[in-house]
């Protein structure tokens, strides 16, 4: 076991002293290609006009321009909306009205299926919703099914009229009798009926409560009814455009079948997804260039949603944006390149793209100040056609050698064309 860890801490050494002799052969081959580098420039230098000759650069100033800060990214068009349009009853699909391609309106119609069937059911319907209401005997131009006042049913009216009647004739009665002015039969007999009344006025009402719960689920039945007549007719959910008709007439379809794809494609979306470093740039509204090759052209939008996650594969975040397309000239499924406009910077530096020198991965410029090149290590920025946008590392104000830059290291001696054929002619 021991020899085991042995061996095991013998091999981890190997490995350590492989990794740190590689590192100590970069470094000092790198410095040995810097060291190189100087001896060429200082002999090229020598070469041509003695020991102390110096190197002859030209140089331009550094530029002041307004720079956009741009990102650049791909996706794909969306529809704005999609749709299957679906049978909501069961029948024989009596006509169509669009073909792929065709623009519809919103609640346009779309399929007729035939309603024979269902105009009678509707008619059967409403006339036991009529005669229930009739046994009602209430105001048929204003009665409210959800809210009728049983009070106002006639069959509750007569009962409590008698009720009413009969009560007050009991206290007449109850009254004349305190004074032996009739005789006790007849007060018997009153109260008897008023009984009966009050019993008859009960009745009335329990039966009205009833006839109003068959009024309403006569209604429920009838609203239905209507609906399925309604259904019948099968309507475009909104404004878009036919993407594919999915029956004929003559098909007997159930409720469920498909009957049309539609889309909205106006306004249509691109999705694309931003890279992680950018999006703490990114918000809604923020306009957007959508370049769309299919359609021959740039087209504005706006971006309308931003994804609450990351995808791992690509390190994005993806983002919506809302593109007009009235003349529907953008389909979906498009591929589409889309650039965002971060930020504008008014002072931007710019140098040449032939004042850029890199040597091992290192962007660096030579600044040219009192006739010496100072080397200057910099950050790029975006990168234009004959420019290079400068994010840091220069101060704005600098000349910049833009010849014989791989010749140059810092602070050796340089002079302007100019300068040099000057000298010579001295």
């Amino acid at each position: 076991m021991q020899e085991g860890n042995d061996t095991q801490l013998f091999s981890n050494f190997k490995k350590l002293a492989a990794v740190a002799i590689f590192f100590i052969a970069a470094i000092a081959v790198l410095g040995y290609l810097k060291e190189a580098e100087k001896k060429k420039a200082a002999s090229g230098g020598r070469n041509k006009g003695g020991a102390n000759a110096e190197l002859i650069v030209r140089t331009t100033p550094v530029i002041r321009d307004t720079v956009e800060t741009i990102i650049e990214i791909n996706g794909r068009l969306f529809s704005e909306l999609e749709s299957t349009v679906s049978a909501e009853v069961d029948g024989v699909v009596e006509f169509t009205t669009k073909e792929m391609g065709d623009t519809i309106g919103e609640k346009e119609l779309l399929v007729k299926i035939k309603d024979v069937e269902y105009e009678i059911k509707y008619r059967q319907a409403n006339f036991d919703y009529m005669q229930t209401l009739t046994k009602l005997s209430v105001d048929t131009s204003s009665v409210n099914v959800n809210s009728v006042n049983i009070e106002n049913i006639s069959a509750v009216k007569k009962a409590r009229a008698n009720y009413d009647n009969l009560k007050a004739s009991f206290w007449r009665i109850a009254e004349l009798r305190k004074n032996e002015l009739t005789s006790k039969q007849l007060q018997d007999d009153t109260e008897s009926k008023l009984k009966v009344a009050e019993a008859d006025l009960q009745f009335a009402r329990e039966d009205a409560k009833t006839q109003v719960l068959s009024l309403q689920a006569k209604n429920a039945a009838l609203d239905l009814a209507k609906k399925k007549l309604d259904d019948t007719r099968a309507l475009a959910p909104y404004a878009g455009i036919i993407q594919k008709r999915l029956v004929s007439a003559g098909e007997y379809v159930r409720t469920g079948t498909p009957l049309y794809s539609v889309i909205k494609i106006n306004p249509i979306k691109f999705i694309g997804g931003v890279p992680e470093s950018y999006i703490s740039e990114i918000a809604p509204g923020k306009t957007v260039e959508v370049t769309v090759d299919a359609a021959n052209g740039t087209f504005i939008g706006k971006i309308t949603r931003i994804s609450p996650s990351s995808t791992p594969e690509s390190h994005s975040v993806d983002i919506e944006v809302a593109v007009a397309n009235a003349n529907h000239a953008l389909k979906p499924g498009y591929f589409a390149e889309s650039k965002i406009i971060l930020n504008v910077n008014p002072a931007g530096i710019l140098i040449p793209t032939e004042a850029l020198y890199m040597f091992a991965g290192v962007d660096k410029v030579f600044t040219i100040k009192d006739d010496k090149a100072f080397e200057k290590k910099v950050k790029l920025g975006r990168r234009f056609v004959d420019r290079i946008e400068i994010k840091s590392g220069l101060s704005g104000d600098e000349m910049v050698a833009i010849s014989n830059i791989s010749q140059l290291y810092d602070g050796i001696g340089v002079k302007k064309p100019d300068t040099a054929q000057k000298s010579r002619k001295e």
